[in-house]
């Protein structure tokens, strides 16, 4: 799983766009008994290598007989292969009640398992609704517009004119925007500041004196948690008249329409660049049991959770662990990954609790899933065997 580019495993969502419920499912999405093959080819002494592999195409078969139909009936799905490969390699984490009805080799050297499994349909698409939420951060940056604080008092009602002109117009180019709060900037993904400023002077045309006013309108881009500038456009108008406040609102609006290329070319780059840095995020974890569990839960974060590059416990102490976890990505693309269902099912399960900047508090729910005995090979015997 660590080795699956995260762009590649966010493509996954497009199959939620794909899921149609077949009509032997309930409307409580109940799980769905299948039976599957897999097969394997072998060579002589490399048996058991052969039949894992066979029994994790057959894993991956009863998925597909489950759902995967569905996506060749779309004719909007793109990169179908890929989205097969995303899904079914997390196959275990949909299956339950898996029984091996017969395994057998052949006389063309292949290694051959047949199963009977539950399909958690439930589970899945609660899982590819993540995977869209995740995919929307990808391909829609998140952003925010506000008054820059040193606005003077004079030009506010200007400057509050062009934040609502300028999120109007982001939201129509397809980006996501949200109403900013102090107490949720954290969460923005990107914050815009809007600065005016004017100034103006006489100047003589024609043997008459006119005020000639400059309007200066800057973009700022912003990273919300610690402040830090990552990309600005600016722009200025001249006009001259005498009507200050009107020259103004109208400069404002010609010096948005003069930046907008620029600043939304600057959003989209600068929100590709946030979305892989590598940036540190502080887990809280209450109620864990034992430091045994609190040791486990970080080598697991750091194996099995896409992008995380490193992650080790720096606290422990009355049932709170304190992890520091280097992470490609947002933090609520973390929490995104590590609330699906198979990660619950297969892992451990973390009640999100409050996530401010780069820190995350959550509390354990309950222990690790007991581990899934695997069964012995039978090849002198083709009675039925339940794995899990």
């Amino acid at each position: 799983m660590k080795n699956v580019l995260y762009k590649n495993v966010l493509v996954v969502a497009l199959f939620l766009g794909a899921i149609s419920v077949p009509s032997n499912y309930s409307p409580l999405f109940a799980a769905n008994t299948v039976k599957s093959k897999g097969m394997s080819f072998f060579e002589p002494g490399r048996e058991a290598v052969a039949r894992e592999k066979a029994l994790d195409e057959a894993k991956r078969a009863a998925i597909e007989k489950a759902v995967g139909a569905t996506v060749e009936s779309r004719t909007a799905v793109e990169n179908t292969e890929v989205i097969k490969d995303s899904i079914f390699s997390r196959s275990s984490g949909y299956l339950k009640n898996i029984e091996i009805l017969e395994e057998r080799k052949t006389d063309f050297g292949t290694y051959e398992v047949t199963i009977e499994a539950e399909v958690e349909i439930s589970d899945m698409v609660s899982d590819l609704d993540r995977f869209q939420e995740a995919l929307s951060w990808q391909k829609n940056p998140r952003v925010s517009v506000m008054i820059e604080p040193n606005t003077k008092n004079e030009y506010f009602s200007t400057a509050n004119k062009a934040v609502a002109i300028l999120s109007d117009k982001l939201k129509q180019a397809g980006f996501s925007v949200f109403r900013y709060q102090k107490s949720d900037e954290t969460q923005m993904g990107l914050l815009i500041g809007v600065s005016i400023e004017h100034s103006a002077k006489m100047t003589r045309v024609h043997d008459y004196d006119v005020t000639l006013n400059e309007v200066g309108l800057s973009a700022t881009i912003y990273r919300p948690v610690d402040g830090e500038i990552l990309a600005a456009s600016s722009t200025v108008r001249s006009a001259p008249g005498e009507n200050r406040l009107q020259i103004i609102d109208q400069a404002t609006r010609d010096c948005i329409s003069d930046i907008w290329d620029d600043l939304t070319k600057k959003i989209t780059e600068t929100w590709e660049r946030e979305l892989y840095t590598e940036r540190p995020i502080t887990l809280v974890v209450y109620r864990v049991p034992n430091i045994d569990k609190a040791t486990e839960a970080a080598s697991t974060l750091k194996s099995e959770v896409t992008s995380v590059v490193d992650a080790s416990m720096v606290i422990f102490n009355d049932e709170r662990a304190e992890y520091l976890i280097q992470y490609r990505g947002w933090p609520d693309q973390f929490i995104n990954e590590i609330q699906m269902s198979y990660f619950k099912k297969n892992f451990f399960d973390l009640n999100l609790q409050n996530i401010a900047g780069n820190r995350i508090e959550t509390s354990w729910n309950g222990p690790f899933p007991e581990a899934v005995p695997q069964a012995e090979p039978l090849i002198e015997n083709n009675e039925p065997t339940r794995i899990q």
